[in-house]
């Protein structure tokens, strides 16, 4: 036997142990992708899908694309999170993941059916590195989908669907800015070959809903609700040749009718459909199933105990950071997987400051603080909101604000009933605190609300924090938010000693044919329930963990030269 070296033995003994033996392929080719056991059900997603089907023309193809990675640093991506609408309709949390729905059926391999869904393929070698995959031949009995084939073959079935003409495609917004040589940037481009979908380039996120809108608008309240907002978007933020004609079309239109024929005459005969999936999507999304409620109370149940759990905590002298890192521990201790959106710990100034995420400031006895936060909890996101005084009691100043918008909400949570118009808990809340801030003399009149007061007191909830929703009267089902605030700036107008308060009092809201059910009840909002709270001790008084600067910027931490 020849001899080998040393170096050439231990390198032969690396490489065997990094690749995976037979026996260990076989031991994890059936091990778990998902380890949580209240997931929604594969029947939820089944509903789903059959619910959309339904809705759809018999000839339509309908295509739902994955969101897409993004890059933090270097080679290192943020947390994937999916799209929720393909979440909704398939429980797939991976990424390059392609959903088509076809009521008429098409057909795949020999089989017609009427549904496909790509996935990544399981590769044993990318497994050690990124985790395990569903894969396509595990799909049909995990996800329950009719079919599933790997992603790789995307554009050649999406091709050769696209021969038939007797069928048209539906489709939303593509995802923007994704690589092109990307899996999902093949998947698009191969699409945008296969479909021609409308061109929907646009300057901003509000011309980016606007023309998601003009391109689904089916009825006449959401046509109207649209001429009244559409002017308020420069007409450049619209860059599309395309959606420019159509936004001079949209707002010439004298009704529905008239706009629904010209799109019809100039979308619809020469693009695929990129309105009307959209629009059956929020139709679904925004009426909530039970099995969705009790993953949104559980979200919300955790938000609440992350609240408790801050007001015990806080006291003067803190970071925002630390009530921060306090709040994400709750929700990582009871399985969020991470928060519905970036925490808002907002002390001091930054009270009167709407989305203040930096959470750097160390707080004062005399501070307010404003602390909007949401766990989500597999795929669903909570949205409460309470503010505390830093020092655990309220000043005279202080509690005159607080309760001045508690009992605003109070008004909108009233408000809020089946029938309704949406805007229902915003005006009785803007009548509370328009007169209570005169009284207090902080306003004149109701022409200075907006200075004080300057967001909407409601908006949908579920997938997303701001879900989706029409904005008609409320629904049975639907979930909403209740959060008026006050936030009053220093300005010479107004006495010194309300300066930099701010406050926002926000709860989430179950719309019932029996009335309002606060679903976020259990995060305490009274002056007595919190300052008797804040009285305890919590989570984020106990400094085990924390760890001194050894080393202060500018100094070294090399030795000392002995030159």
């Amino acid at each position: 036997m020849r001899a080998i070296s040393s170096v050439a033995f231990v390198a032969a003994l690396f490489i065997a142990a990094a690749l995976p033996s037979a026996a260990q392929e076989a031991a994890t080719e059936n091990a778990l992708v998902r380890y949580d056991t209240d997931l929604l059900p594969t029947e939820f997603h089944e509903n789903r899908r059959d619910a959309v089907r339904e809705m759809l023309p018999s000839g339509a193809v309908a295509v739902v694309f994955s969101a897409p990675t993004r890059n933090r640093d270097n080679d290192v991506h943020f947390e994937y999170r999916q799209s929720s609408d393909l979440y909704y309709l398939t429980g797939s949390t991976e990424a390059a993941t392609v959903l088509v729905l076809a009521p008429g059926g098409v057909e795949v391999d020999g089989d017609v059916v009427d549904e496909v869904l790509f996935l990544p393929p399981r590769d044993p070698s990318h497994e050690v590195w990124e985790g395990r995959l569903i894969g396509p031949d595990r799909a049909v009995e995990t996800l329950g989908v009719a079919k599933a084939v790997s992603n790789e073959r995307f554009a050649e079935v999406i091709s050769e669907i696209a021969e038939n003409d007797s069928i048209r495609f539906y489709h939303q917004q593509l995802p923007s800015d994704v690589d092109p040589g990307s899996v999902l940037g093949r998947q698009i481009a191969a699409f945008v070959s296969a479909a021609d979908p409308v061109p929907m380039e646009t300057g901003s996120w509000m011309a980016s809903r606007a023309a998601r809108g003009m391109m689904g608008v089916s009825d006449s309240g959401m046509f109207l609700r649209l001429r009244g907002w559409l002017p308020r978007i420069p007409s450049e933020d619209f860059v599309s040749p395309v959606l420019s004609e159509a936004r001079k079309a949209f707002l010439a239109a004298a009704d529905l009718e008239e706009w629904l024929e010209w799109r019809e005459e100039n979308i619809d005969e020469e693009y695929s459909d990129g309105g009307t999936l959209d629009g059956i999507l929020v139709e679904l999304r925004m009426i909530k199933t039970p099995d969705e409620l009790a993953l949104m109370q559980r979200a919300i149940d955790i938000t609440a105990a992350a609240q408790i759990e801050a007001m015990r905590s806080i006291e003067p002298g803190m970071h925002e950071y630390e009530v921060e890192a306090v709040i994400e521990y709750v929700f990582r201790k009871n399985g969020s997987e991470y928060p519905g959106f970036p925490s808002i710990v907002a002390s001091g100034e930054n009270a009167t400051i709407l989305h203040y995420t930096t959470n750097r400031r160390r707080m004062q006895a005399e501070d307010m603080v404003v602390m909007d936060i949401g766990a989500e909890y597999h795929g669903y996101s909570a949205d409460v909101t309470r503010t505390v005084p830093v020092s655990g009691s309220f000043s005279e100043e202080q509690r005159a604000i607080y309760e001045l918008v508690l009992e605003a909400q109070q008004a909108g949570i009233e408000a809020t009933q089946a029938g309704a118009p949406y805007q229902a808990p915003h005006e009785a809340a803007s009548g509370v605190i328009t007169a209570g801030l005169v009284d207090l003399g902080v306003m004149t009149g109701p022409e200075e609300l907006r200075r004080f007061f300057m967001h909407g007191t409601s908006h949908y909830l579920g997938m997303s924090v701001h879900d989706v929703g029409d904005r008609g009267n409320l629904q049975p089902g639907t979930v909403i938010t209740v959060e008026p605030g006050i936030y009053i700036r220093p300005s010479p107008d107004v006495d010194e000693r309300w300066w930099n308060i701010g406050v926002r009092i926000e709860d989430d809201v179950l719309v019932t044919e029996a009335g309002p059910k606060v679903m976020s009840d259990a995060a305490p909002r009274t002056v007595k329930e919190i300052e008797a709270l804040m009285s305890e001790q919590g989570l984020g008084n106990d400094n085990r963990g924390v760890v001194s600067m050894a080393v202060p910027v500018g100094a070294s931490i090399l030795p000392n030269s002995t030159d």
